[in-house]
């Protein structure tokens, strides 16, 4: 088990920006041990230690003096997060969606401009999207206490409001950071396709070409959409906090429900794709027949075991957090 002095020291720097963690990490153990050597001959260190730590005041608010600074949008303890994972998404999502459009282009046959000119007009609201939902995400996983877990929820004041005891052991990650970044990465990369301003299919100013996916698909795109959303603010909080939650977890089920049910709906009606204007001539000769029954039986039980590993996975890492 971790010293109060451990356990003050998390609660401090956790509120920093990564950079500052180490040095003050020092100084505030530094002070501890100063103020332990310096105690008077027959002095219980235990005690000294922790009348030390009162004396230097809640973590939060030390935290806050160490910044210089109120808190902000996204405050210091969470800005390099964000700008770290907003960068890598910005680099990796107007890419992939750039260069969807791209292949899906040529391989229609458009002319060269409209080519590239559809796939930066799709890079350009696909790095908008990111840029918006991933700072909501960071917004609310600031407001929550992301991160930080219970810290927040000690009360502001003050010495008499709080003991060294309340505060919690440090722990170390539940998930890595790659891993982390890569669900992130997929909610974002979906959640920016489904909110392309134009239509992959159909007639788009004036242009005619093969549709993928039937009207009611598209009318519903909305509410994949707001799936998508939802499990990129849990996939957010799970990046911050390290850790899953039960209700990050439960926000990552609602937002795999939200997502899959209307593909379900769809496919069970056979609504999904649009089997007649299928662009199968983009495929050999064009005479490539497909077994619709088999396609959709096959999506729906690849969403669904997707949903049903994730939402497993995520409550058994809920369930077994407390014990890192």
């Amino acid at each position: 088990m971790s010293s109060l002095t451990d356990r003050y020291v998390h609660a401090v720097t956790a509120h920093l920006p990564e950079g500052q963690r180490a040095d003050i990490g020092r100084e505030l153990r530094a002070t501890v041990d100063d103020a332990v050597a310096a105690a008077p001959p027959g002095s219980d260190p235990a005690q000294v230690e922790r009348q030390t730590l009162l004396d230097l005041g809640h973590p939060v608010a030390l935290a806050d003096s160490y910044r210089g600074e109120g808190r902000a949008l996204i405050g210091p303890r969470l800005y390099p997060a964000w700008l770290r994972t907003l960068q890598t998404l910005l680099w990796v999502v107007p890419t992939l969606v750039a260069t969807l459009l791209l292949i899906l282009g040529a391989l229609d046959g458009q002319p060269l401009l409209e080519i590239l000119g559809g796939a930066l007009n799709g890079a350009f609201w696909a790095a908008v999207q990111v840029a918006f939902w991933v700072t909501i995400g960071f917004v609310i996983a600031e407001r929550t206490g992301s991160g930080v877990d219970e810290l927040e929820a000690l009360t502001l004041g003050t010495s008499a409001d709080w003991t060294p005891e309340d505060l919690p052991e440090p722990r170390r990650r539940q998930v890595s950071w790659g891993d982390a970044i890569g669900s992130v990465l997929a909610n974002a990369f979906l959640l920016a396709l489904l909110l392309l301003p134009g239509r992959i299919g159909g007639r788009v100013e004036g242009l005619e070409w093969g549709q993928i996916f039937t009207d009611s698909a598209y009318a519903l795109r909305w509410v994949m959409a707001a799936g998508m959303a939802v499990g990129l603010v849990a996939s957010i909080s799970v990046l911050t906090r390290g850790r899953w939650t039960w209700p990050t977890a439960g926000l990552n089920l609602l937002g795999g429900l939200l997502f899959t049910a209307p593909v379900v709906w769809l496919a069970a009606r056979n609504d999904l794709i649009a089997w007649d204007t299928l662009p199968l001539s983009w495929i050999g000769d064009g005479n490539l027949r497909v077994n619709e029954s088999l396609t959709l039986s096959a999506t729906v039980a690849v969403l669904l075991a997707i949903l049903l590993w994730e939402t497993v996975d995520s409550f058994r890492k809920a369930a077994t957090a407390d014990r890192l």
